[in-house]
């Protein structure tokens, strides 16, 4: 049996969803909650449960999942109310959660999504899976030295850039095609890599690094190609 706890601020959201799942064969509804922290404070009883958290009217969703996660690893989360937005998706498979539902998915599709989940399966878009697959590269990217500052990573080193342009946060997100929330972690990072304080003094630092390169390449040049022999381009 499929162990299900839903945990929804309204109530007849959370009693009507016990109710369409309670006759379900193989699941099992154990407990519907309005607050994540009425959870059981030992969640490793519920060991193969499958927790629907309705994050619609969740705003500090993304810190109940991180929590929940850390009480007991092996809880398996679904994201009920996450936006169509692909950074919203990945932000919270990033995470931890086991699998997610917009606001316009149907009952039969939830059922499915706990069949999956429940079996150590992820059910997405093939436009979800898309991004999924681009954010494992960037992450799979941010593990590689950037070549140009010896300091930041290959990711850090785009933000640190687009820092440099002005960019805030949100335009970030939007021109990397990554979550709000990973761009945050980004700055914060870049930040404690080069001991500073401030995102004007991060800017500063991406420009220096971008000019002292120019005149590493004009250097580089004029050596090859002295006055009496000029490149030709």
């Amino acid at each position: 049996m499929i162990e299900l706890i839903i945990v929804a601020a309204t109530r007849f959201y959370r009693e009507g969803l016990a109710l369409a799942l309670q006759n379900v064969d193989g699941f099992v509804v154990v407990s519907t909650l309005a607050r994540p922290e009425e959870l059981e404070s030992d969640l490793t009883a519920r060991e193969h449960a499958v927790v629907l958290l309705d994050i619609a009217n969740l705003p500090e969703g993304p810190s109940v999942v991180i929590s929940l996660l850390a009480r007991n690893p092996e809880l398996r989360i679904i994201a009920l109310g996450v936006s169509e937005q692909e950074s919203d998706i990945i932000a919270y498979a990033e995470l931890g959660a086991a699998g997610y539902l917009t606001r316009d998915h149907s009952i039969s599709e939830l059922v499915r999504t706990i069949e999956s989940v429940a079996n150590g399966e992820l059910r997405c878009s093939p436009r979800v899976a898309a991004a999924l697959r681009r954010r494992v590269v960037e992450l799979s990217a941010e593990l590689q030295p950037s070549p140009n500052s010896g300091v930041l990573s290959r990711r850090e080193s785009e933000v640190a850039v687009l820092l440099e342009q002005g960019l805030s946060n949100q335009e970030i997100s939007r021109q990397l095609c990554i979550a709000l929330a990973t761009v945050k972690n980004h700055v914060h990072n870049i930040l404690d890599k080069l001991g500073l304080q401030r995102r004007a003094e991060a800017a500063a630092w991406t420009r220096q690094q971008r000019l002292d390169q120019s005149v590493l390449i004009c250097s580089t040049v004029q050596q090859a190609f002295p006055p009496s022999n000029p490149p030709h381009f």
